[in-house]
């Protein structure tokens, strides 16, 4: 079974510029996924953009590149779209999507998803809080 893992990282942003590439403790913000990825069971790490930097901050951290289309990339693009344009373009059995935005994902987060895999058709992590989360416009 051919495991490969998916990091979506579009140029655009409107809260944080840059953010998938941000400075985060001396490393872009990209990095920590990439990481957590090439040091896990999944034998390919991509990313997907519509950004030429990131493409190449990418590549050198080991990941695997694929150039998103500018209508997969901009305000109203979805994770999902992302993830369609690359499953027609990279062969595969098990995806992994990682998300950018989370640095804190580590190699046996992956591990014990993909391991789940053997009993479930996909997996989704998910942590509980106990925080009060505002959306944009204040209210919850």
């Amino acid at each position: 079974m051919k495991i490969v893992s998916i990091i979506p990282a579009r140029k655009g942003s409107k809260g944080i510029p840059n953010k998938n590439i941000i400075d985060l403790c001396g490393k872009p913000l990209i990095y920590y996924a990439i990481k957590a990825s090439t040091q896990s069971i999944a034998e390919e790490t991509w990313v997907s953009s519509d950004s030429e930097e990131i493409l190449n901050i990418s590549k050198n951290f080991g990941a695997k590149t694929i150039k998103r289309p500018s209508e997969f990339s901009d305000d109203n693009a979805t994770s999902e779209s992302a993830l369609l344009h690359f499953a027609e373009n990279v062969d595969f059995d098990i995806l992994v999507f990682i998300q950018c935005t989370s640095p804190l994902i580590e190699f046996n987060d992956i591990n014990r998803g993909v391991e789940k895999m053997k009993k479930f058709e996909s997996v989704l992590s998910v942590t509980e809080t106990k925080q009060i989360i505002w959306n944009y416009n204040g209210h919850i």
